[in-house]
Parts: C-alpha cells; structure tokens; sequence
C-alpha cells in the first residue's frame, strides 16, 4: 500500500509507493561522460587567463594568480544569473514587486584534471574543496548586502550542467530563498514547541532504528529521510549539533569530505554514475531585518546545517507540480538497503 509521509523539514509531503517501486537496475542508465575535449574546455589549466579573473585558490606553493599551479580555483560566472554591481533597490508597479539584479554568482573549479569528477576525488581532493566552500562562504558573508549564500552542485546535463569539467556554483543573493526560509521557520517551530533541534531529534531516531543510514563516521550521518522526495535522496549532516558549515575546523571537515565521498561513491556504483545535485544549507548571516527584527535570535541553538544530495532519476510532472506533494517510487528503505550495501 502507498502512503503519504510527511516532511517536516520542507513541509510537504512525499507518497511512497510501493506498487510502482523500483530497484536500482529498474532506472535508465544516465552515465555522464565528458564530450568537450579538454582541448576546448575554459577549465583547465594554462587557460586561466581566458576567463575572469580568479577570486579565490588554493595552489602550489610559489604559483602566481591566473597561472597553472592552483587545485582548486574560484572564478566569478562569465554568464552571471546576479552581479555584485546591481543595485540591490526595490521598484513596483502596481502589484509587481522587483528587485535590481544585486548578488554574486561565482564557479568553483574543483579540480584541473578534465576527466575527474567527484566520484573518484580522492579524500584529500574532496577536503580541498570543502575548504574552498567554507572559505567562501565566509567571505560573502562580509557583505552586508548579501543575506544568504547557497553552494551547489549540478552532475550531468540532466541535472543543469552545461560543462563536464568538475565544478560547483555559489550564488549570494540579497533575500534569503523561500526554501531555506521555511526550513528556517520549521526548525523555529519544532524548537520552539520542544526545546531540541528537530535535526538533532531526527538524527538520533535514524540512528537508533538504523533502516535508512547509509554511512557513519565519528562526527557525520548520511542517511535516506523518512520523507525522501525523490528516490535515492541522502542527507548529510554532524551528529552533535551545528548551525553553520562554514564555521567547521578543518577536522571536521575531514570528516565531512568521508562522507561526502562515500555518498557519491555508493550513488555512482548503485545507479551507474547518475546524474545528480547537492547542496548545502547553513545558518545565514546576521543581518538586520525591518520586518522581522528577532529572526536570528536563537538560530544557533534550533538551526542544524547539511548537504541534501538529489539523484536526477526521476522526473517531477504534473501531480507534484499541480500538488507540491512528490511521488517517490523507490522508499528511503530499500534506497538506504541498496547503497548501504554497495561494495566500494
């Protein structure tokens, strides 16, 4: 029998269904492999000159910015969807509300090798670029204008890439995105009724029933949520509780950059190197809010940060587009099952 569940999280509902479930075999094959020759790709090294100049990097010793030399490189977007020189001002007309096209728009370049990608990053090569996350993150947030920062990742033209070289994205925008407002508020809710994180709660029960963990180490779950939208969806969050990823040690993000791995390494053997996104949601930065003058007062103690990974496996249609609720035929069970028992 189907049946709907709840998710407390992004509050909607997700319906498992049973009837029409599927094991990882049962879903088209979407392998991504590179078809730009690196020959023609902006990405790689010795081209660093022909895109914009680089904003952040980590490199060899003695390497010169916009040189070859670097392991990561940050770049701002040449195709930008926000400029950080847009006027941020507010103009209507009528019942039409707009906003100057203000933020940041930057690429991450995770690697100069053109035929690596996150799969088969080794542990280091992953770490490098948590770090670059982190410290980018860090950095926009000195921007008063700027009230969220949102790092993610598109694998696979099916999930929005338009170039194979390895690379993420980090979009800074002026208002704090709808989604992420509601986990806010959900998360207030919760604690607010109980006085505990509902991440924290949601952790310890998944850890003592143990039907949808999928890896642990010391300080990170990746686990399959109760109310997985799409099948195969993974979480990744600490254990002890954490309201921003950028203010993680560089231990911990070691330990991060594990599980991270061993999520998208479990996804590609299980699924045949799917196309997918992740994305990280973290506490926002403090800023003053007219309408809201406490929204940030407590969001250390109710706001968990974690990386929510999205294999593009199944395609949204009518009823979850009409509804808001999503049909998810693979249940977080038999997901969890499967990648839990991927042999690495």
């Amino acid at each position: 029998m189907s049946e709907l569940r709840y998710n407390y999280l992004w509050d909607t509902w997700s319906v498992i269904a049973p009837e029409r479930e599927r094991r990882p075999h049962d879903y088209p094959v979407h392998a991504y492999m590179s078809t730009v020759p690196p020959e023609k790709c902006p990405f790689e090294p010795g081209k660093e000159r022909i895109t914009p100049h680089e904003i952040f990097a980590i490199r060899e010793p003695g390497t010169e910015p916009d040189s070859p030399g670097w392991k990561v490189r940050v770049i701002p977007n040449k195709y930008p969807a926000l400029r950080i020189e847009a006027p941020p001002e507010r103009k209507g007309t009528c019942i039409y509300d707009r906003v100057g096209g203000f933020g940041a728009h930057e690429i991450v370049i995770e690697t100069p090798d053109h035929y690596k990608t996150f799969y088969n990053f080794s542990q280091k090569e992953v770490e490098l670029v948590l770090t670059t996350y982190r410290e980018r993150i860090k950095s926009l947030s000195g921007d008063k204008r700027i009230s969220y920062i949102l790092v993610f990742k598109n694998y696979g033209r099916d999930a929005g890439a338009s170039i194979s070289h390895s690379h993420s994205q980090i979009i800074a925008t002026p208002q704090i995105p709808e989604k992420v407002e509601r986990v806010i508020e959900q998360s207030r809710r919760y604690y607010a009724t109980k006085r505990r994180c509902y991440l924290c709660d949601e952790i310890n029960l998944e850890l003592n029933l143990m039907d949808r963990i999928v890896y642990e180490n010391e300080e990170i779950v990746v686990y399959c949520p109760f109310a997985s939208l799409f099948p195969f969806q993974m979480r990744i969050t600490p254990k002890r509780h954490r309201a921003s990823f950028q203010e993680s040690t560089d231990e911990e993000i070691k330990l991060i950059a594990d599980a991270l791995r061993q999520a998208l390494k479990r996804l590609y053997k299980a699924l045949v190197n799917p196309p997918y996104n992740f994305f990280i949601h973290t506490k926002p930065p403090e800023r003053e809010r007219a309408d809201r003058p406490n929204y940030f007062k407590g969001m250390e103690s109710f706001f968990h940060w974690y990386i929510e990974i999205i294999p593009r496996i199944s395609i949204p249609a009518g009823f979850e587009f009409g509804s808001g609720y999503y049909i998810n035929p693979t249940s977080p069970e038999t997901a969890a099952k499967f990648l839990r028992e991927v042999v690495l």
